[in-house]
């Protein structure tokens, strides 16, 4: 890890002393708490990114955001990077996604993530939940709470939401938030696939990729 990527984990650490998320720890899963930008590893020092006067896009979510399993240019947020780079655009994709991340973790760090430059956001929910298990009205609730706060801090800002769990019961919760929130995309992470989405599967991080960038775009 580069020492201005260390300085940024330390930032977004210390500014939530004592914060109780609800998810699995670090310590449970063995997978350490990030927050990385994608796809410039090694070269944060360039910006500070929650600090940037260039526009932003925060992915947050969880192990499949993070791609556990995969080099960290292979995974969605840093092909999504990748091809807005190669278009002139000025916009930084924030990968503050944290392993087994539930809607109410990214809750608690959600008002350290947004920044006045933000942009877009996408929310990658629904698999950490189920596999937590956090009961599906809960997880509900912990969206529509989630949602709503980020448009009493940034009315308007476009939601993207990456639905990571193909049950119903956690399904549902983010098709129905997308109906009832204006400016609410809902996108399936599994697309086509059979089974649970893995974070270790390239194709799958190419097609998301591939599907979101359009909607960033705009």
């Amino acid at each position: 890890m580069s020492i201005d990527r260390f300085f940024l984990c330390l930032l977004v650490v210390s500014l939530a002393p004592g914060c109780r998320q609800d998810r699995t720890s670090a310590g449970a899963t063995g997978e350490p708490d990030i927050i990385v930008v994608a796809p410039q590893a090694g070269e944060t020092g360039k910006f500070s990114a929650l600090n940037s006067e260039q526009p932003q896009i925060l992915v947050l979510g969880s192990t499949f955001s993070i791609a556990r399993g995969l080099s960290p240019e292979r995974g969605y947020a840093a092909l999504l990077q990748q091809r807005l780079a190669a278009g002139g655009s000025l916009f930084i994709v924030l990968n503050a996604s944290v392993a087994g991340e539930t809607a109410a973790g990214a809750l608690e760090r959600l008002p350290y993530l947004l920044p006045s430059t933000l942009k877009k956001v996408v929310l990658e929910l629904g698999q950490a939940d189920e596999v937590l298990p956090n009961p599906p009205r809960a997880f509900s609730r912990d969206v529509k709470r989630l949602i709503r706060h980020i448009r009493a801090r940034q009315p308007g800002l476009p939601i993207l939401l990456l639905a990571s769990s193909r049950t119903a019961a956690y399904y549902k919760p983010l098709a129905t938030a997308a109906e009832e929130f204006d400016g609410v995309t809902l996108v399936a992470l599994f697309g086509d696939t059979a089974g649970p989405a893995r974070s270790d599967d390239a194709t799958l991080h190419q097609k998301i990729a591939e599907q979101l960038f359009p909607l960033l775009e705009k």
